[in-house]
Formats: structure tokens, sequence, C-alpha cells
């Protein structure tokens, strides 16, 4: 992978080097877009919809109610917690993903002035995931530390869209690569038991997610100036993960579960593309620079992260079982 990333920068150095002082292809003037408020209200409607139809086939489906609503204590961020905390990072970005789709929604279709959006949408994705919780309470527990990781998700997407140099240095995002263990539960080499989970289940694959907090090197302007458009693709990263907690283990996975923290590097997808497809004057590449530009805000490229220096800790007990 790194070996393709590092063939993109060289690729980008070469070709900024070709075309300094070239005069940029005149762009097709696109007329300006008509608001249209009602059909984005109802396009974020059935987002959500989808959304909490997914929730339960996913989660409540084959789960058995408890008796009374369960008051949650599955901690925080600790290495003997039922996902190691990589649930709490899920939270935040999950919460933040839905209120930036949201802001685009409404302001870049219905025509919403910028902060109305964001604070409307950051709202509707915490009351959502707030519903959640209360619901879990039913199922499994309110958890305190996950309604506060959706809380955090919330300020974290209405402080990245209304504060744009904010957004042009930092991105929080996913990278996943299914891992072994749900790929068993799809398979179904390794069932579900009755009421215990969900091959659907694939946002609680935390042994195939990792949660970056990156750092775009291309938006610090002195570096871009002394490295150009190379610099756009590369971020420096904060990364966290748990592996092993959840799905949990079949009895021949010796591994223990560990938490991961790491320094490195990430590439941006985002940067390449936007590099790529920028000043094209066919309105199908616009098209598709705001469809990458907006996945990749949030995705990372699977494979697309290096670590530098690694920091892990194991559980010291085994870690209880929780969740769909």
């Amino acid at each position: 992978m790194w070996l393709a990333c590092l063939a993109l920068v060289l690729l980008a150095w070469w070709r900024a080097k070709r075309t300094d002082g070239e005069p940029k292809p005149e762009r097709e003037r696109e007329p300006p877009r008509e608001p249209r408020p009602a059909a984005a209200v109802g396009t974020l409607a059935a987002a959500y919809a989808i959304f909490v139809a997914w929730t339960f086939v996913a989660w409540y489906r084959k789960h058995y109610p408890l008796d009374k609503f369960k008051w949650g204590g599955d901690g925080w961020m600790g290495e003997n917690t039922y996902a190691g905390g990589a649930d709490k990072c899920g939270h935040a970005w999950a919460t933040m993903s839905l209120a930036r789709l949201g802001t685009v929604i409404l302001h870049g279709w219905g025509g919403f002035a910028k902060r109305k959006a964001s604070l409307i949408s950051a709202g509707l994705a915490e009351l959502l995931f707030t519903g959640v919780e209360v619901k879990d309470g039913f199922y499994y527990e309110f958890s305190f530390s996950d309604f506060t990781g959706n809380s955090i998700g919330a300020v974290m997407a209405a402080l990245l869209d209304n504060f744009p140099r904010l957004n042009e240095l930092f991105s929080y995002r996913v990278q996943y690569e299914p891992s072994e263990m749900y790929e068993r539960k799809v398979a179904g080499t390794s069932p579900c038991p009755p009421g215990g989970c969900s091959r659907w289940n694939i946002a609680e694959d935390y042994s195939g997610e990792t949660y970056l907090a990156a750092f775009h090197l291309g938006g610090i302007r002195a570096v871009r100036d002394r490295i150009g458009s190379a610099s756009r693709f590369v971020d420096f990263a904060v990364g966290f993960d748990s592996r092993n907690y959840k799905p949990h283990p079949d009895p021949d996975v010796t591994d223990p579960p560990h938490q991961d923290l790491f320094l490195g590097l990430a590439f941006n997808a985002q940067g390449f593309l936007d590099w790529l497809l920028e000043d094209r004057p066919a309105k199908a590449a616009r098209r598709a620079q705001r469809i990458t530009h907006g996945l990749f805000e949030v995705f990372n490229a699977p494979y697309g992260s290096v670590r530098l220096v690694e920091w892990s800790r194991a559980a010291k007990i085994k870690p209880p079982s929780q969740g769909a």
C-alpha cells in the first residue's frame, strides 16, 4: 500500500513541476443551484429512518430485553472494558459523521444558512444517539460514557463545519478492514448464539476498526509552499484501536485482547482525489470530487496508515461480553 502511496507522491511532484506556469483549463460555469429545502429535509429524514431500521436489525432484533431499565457502568477507555475503548471512539465518529452529512444536505441542497444547518444537524445527531442510549437501557445498559462520546462527536461536527481553518487542518477518520472474527460471523463458521449477536452488526467489528485523528500537512501553508501538491497526500496521524475484544474471539484465537495507541502517517485520499479532480472542466469530474471529498473526510483508505511509534497494553482480566 505504501509503495503505491509513494508512487502517487512522486507523480504529484512530477506533475506539479511540469505544469508550473501552465494556464489551468477553464471550467464550465455552473448555474447556481436552486435551493430545495423540502427535498433536503425529506432526504435527511429518510437517512435517519434507514439508520434507525438498521439499528433494530443489527442491535435489537436478536437480543432479549432486560427485566428493567439498566443504567450503565461499562467504563471509558480502560483495557478491561468490553470493547477496549474503541466503542467510545466509534460513538464520537458516528455522531460527527451523521451530523456533517446533515449539514451538507441542509446547506448544500436545501439552501439553509451554513451555521443554522450545522447546529440543526448536530442537534439531530445528538438526539438520535441519545435515543439509542435510552433504548440500550432496556436491552443492554444506558452508558454515560457512550453518551459523552456522542456529545463530543456532535460538538466536533459543529466546530469543523463552522471554522474552515480548523477543517483545513484536521479530520477524524476511521480506517476499516473486516476482522477475521467478523468474517467468520458472516460466513457462519463462528455462528452467533441465539440472542447474542447479528451478522449485520458491522459497526461493532471493533477489531477491524482503527480511529485516526489526522493532521493535514497540506493545510500548513509553509509546508505546502515548500513541498507542493504532494503535501496534500500525507497526514500526520494519532491512531487508536482495540483488537480481540469484539467480536468476541473464538477459543482458537490465542492473541489476548489489547489496545494500541500510535503515532504515524496516513494517506490522505481526500487530498489526492481533490488534486486529481479539481479544475476539471467536466461536470462528472466535479460531481465525483464532491462525493469523494465528503467520503474521505470521515473514512481513511484501507491499509492507508503506517505506524512509526506504537504503545500497546493487554487486558489484565477477561473483558465482559456486551452488546449485539
